[in-house]
């Protein structure tokens, strides 16, 4: 509390708050200031005479938010101390402040313990669906499937405590994140059991659909797009094309998409492809009010009394029996009825939707209906009007390269580039890649090129620098192209195309300082040795029809790259060295001083000077400004003076030669013969200093 002096003023402070909003207005000021202390001690003093439950959940709510869990519960138990009731948002409070860090280990407990309290007789509030949400959140982020189950079963079938849209899409999507995190290789798991491993999730999901649809049609759920693209992403972990299939089958269903492609399967027992890594089990003969232990974690049926039945628990091992095993009734879950009931509100279809979609038709294989469905949704003057993303864009490029249509990709770009959607951003580097890539995939045809080209210059009006891997696969395209050999000018009108974005790359290089990191500098570098042998190409198939200033050109700018190449790649392989000498230096603790580069080449000169006039002084060895005349009239005139000068004499092994020319050390006199050109005799050795 502090001392009696803030003690009072806090005391004058509150004569003003004793209204609950008041309090709540003043308690979330002090908190945005950081002033947790004060708000508290206020809180505190109010409790005495002012019900200010809703300021003590802004202070819990304030402690979750900065991950203070202990400090948050401890406010909450004196909150209870202080005579003021927790209602329904304390709670919701306290359990989204636990899904925020489900990382901790004390989080998913705390969560259980809260929400199984909240069960007691002597509980003021019971609790709702928000509650079941928020604590099957903290299950889910978790990772832990069995409390999951555990909580879900308690879920009764009909009132304000019943399961809605957000529970089955918290619980669908829980099997797809612990399945995705289950199918990574363990060192004790086989492929097999990772299959058996999705088809159980797959199951799981079919059934909890089979539950979903006729309450949707009585009326009693609203299904929205999350709910079913959190199903439609469960099903693309399978491994079947029937549950690929069922996709398309499950947005007729819901969303009144009709379907591009007729359906292939309409009973369990039809064949499936023969690369499927499984087959659908045929339909059991069990009756169908029968029901086992699988069948109580996902239909969760009511026991005697009227309350829900608890989830088995889950192991770590699985085997073919854990999979429930396809019937009639789930093969045919998906199926659209012929007519909507008139209650029943269908969802709306968006971005996401389009995504699944297009993944599904992928999956299947069949490009011709991914086209059809997106040309369906995305026209503006068609029922749904859905405005594509920027991984919307992407994806619809993948179905265009796969396909080899290289003139939709280019009149997509163009598009993206133009009206609205110029505004919006969503060109990126990856988006040039998908593009061009779809070009060098079409390369059979001379189209190609010019469609490439075209992606090119946009890039250049589009990005602050040209993306490297696309001006590579640009490269690779003009060298390759079908028909190119044929006929260079398309292939020398993309070099004049290329050009500019070298520039730009080598303007990045060259003067970026060290914004440009080296593996960037090694692609650019590379880039260009391809550019060279590009601008080869051209010229070997141009051959004497490429002449003029075209030639000139080439020849030209082929010089120029292959010399910058030349020069950056050489830099490149010296830096590695200047590291290993600079590691090499502080790993034997050398002192890293270095005088400044003017002072080093000085010091460089004084000592070779000094080395020139001691040699000179010695009369070991002398070298001459030249190997003409006039550097062998110089060497007698310094012998000369030698020999007056009495300086020491040197050993009586040190012998000279002496030219016609020159007069050089003994070592070097068959080099100097060899280099002459007759011109040069043999002559006797002699002293200079001899008597």
């Amino acid at each position: 509390m502090g001392t009696m002096g803030q003690k009072g003023r806090l005391e004058k402070e509150l004569v003003w708050l004793q209204d609950p909003l008041k309090l709540a207005e003043n308690t979330i000021g002090l908190l945005k200031e950081n002033k947790s202390e004060k708000a508290i001690d206020i809180v505190r003093m109010a409790s005495k005479n002012v019900p200010c439950s809703v300021s003590w959940n802004h202070l819990i709510d304030y402690e979750m938010s900065k991950g203070s869990i202990q400090k948050a519960i401890k406010i909450y138990n004196e909150m209870k101390k202080r005579a003021q009731q927790p209602d329904a948002q304390t709670y919701t409070i306290l359990l989204r402040g636990l899904s925020w860090h489900p990382h901790l280990q004390e989080s998913l407990p705390r969560a259980l313990k809260i929400y199984h309290s909240m069960f007691a007789a002597n509980c003021p509030v019971k609790p709702n669906i928000i509650h079941t949400n928020t604590v099957l959140k903290v299950c889910a982020l978790a990772r832990d499937m069995d409390a999951l189950w555990g909580v879900a079963a308690k879920l009764p079938t009909r009132g304000t405590g019943a399961s809605n849209n957000l529970t089955f899409t918290i619980i669908l999507n829980a099997l797809r994140a612990t399945t995705w995190v289950d199918d990574q290789p363990l060192p004790d798991e086989q492929e097999e059991e990772r299959n058996l491993r999705r088809q159980r999730a797959v199951m799981q999901g079919r059934r909890l659909w089979e539950e979903i649809i006729p309450r949707w049609r009585a009326g009693d759920i609203w299904i929205d797009e999350e709910l079913v693209c959190s199903m439609g992403r469960l099903l693309l972990l399978g491994s079947t094309q029937r549950d690929y299939e069922d996709i398309l089958s499950l947005a007729e269903q819901v969303m009144a998409i009709p379907r591009q492609l007729p359906p292939r399967f309409r009973n369990p027992e039809e064949s499936r492809d023969a690369n499927d890594a499984s087959a659908v089990a045929p339909e059991t003969a069990k009756a169908e009010g029968s029901t086992s232990q699988r069948d109580l974690v996902y239909k969760w049926p009511p026991s005697e009394n009227g309350e829900k039945t608890s989830a088995p628990q889950e192991s770590n091992t699985i085997s073919p029996s854990d999979v429930p095993e396809m019937t009639h009734a789930l093969a045919n879950v998906f199926q659209p009825e012929k007519s909507t009931p008139p209650n029943v509100s269908l969802a709306r279809p968006g971005r996401n939707t389009l995504s699944l979609i297009l993944q599904a038709c992928v999956s299947l294989r069949v490009m011709p209906a991914a086209q059809k469905y997106w040309g369906l949704l995305t026209s503006p003057t068609g029922p749904y009007n859905i405005t594509p993303d920027g991984e919307n864009y992407h994806q619809y490029l993948r179905l265009l390269r796969v396909q080899r249509a290289s003139t939709l990709a280019a009149d997509l770009i163009t598009d993206m580039h133009s009206g609205e959607l110029k505004s919006q951003n969503i060109l990126q580097y990856k988006t040039f890649r998908i593009a061009i890539s779809c070009c060098v995939r079409n390369k059979n045809s001379i189209a190609s090129v010019a469609q490439a080209q075209r992606m090119v210059e946009i890039m250049y009006r589009t990005l602050e620098y040209p993306d490297t891997p696309s001006l590579e696969m640009f490269t690779i395209l003009l060298t390759s192209a079908r028909g190119i050999r044929t006929d260079y000018r398309p292939a020398l009108a993309g070099l004049r195309v290329l050009e500019q974005g070298m520039l730009l790359l080598k303007n990045m290089v060259s003067f970026g300082l060290g914004a440009v990191p080296p593996e960037t500098k090694k692609e650019v570098v590379e880039l260009a040795r391809r550019v060279v042998a590009a601008y080869d190409f051209v010229l070997d198939v141009g051959g004497d029809n490429l002449a003029g200033p075209d030639r000139t050109w080439c020849m030209q700018t082929k010089k120029m790259w292959s010399a910058w190449a030349q020069k950056w790649r050489l830099i490149g392989n010296a830096a590695p060295r200047m590291a290993n000498t600079r590691r090499r230096r502080d790993e034997e603790g050398e002192a890293d001083v270095r005088p400044d580069r003017g002072g080093r080449e000085m010091k460089k000169k004084e000592e070779q000077q000094q080395q020139q006039q001691l040699d000179d002084d010695q009369g070991t060895r002398w070298e001459g400004p030249n190997f003409g005349r006039q550097g062998a009239a110089d060497g007698i005139r310094k012998l000369n003076h030698l020999a007056r000068s009495r300086r020491p004499q040197p050993a009586k092994d040190s012998s000279w030669v002496v030219g016609k020319h020159r007069r050089r050390p003994e070592g070097v006199r068959g080099a100097l013969r060899s280099r002459t050109k007759g011109a040069m005799r043999r002559h006797e050795e002699f002293d200079f200093y001899g008597d």
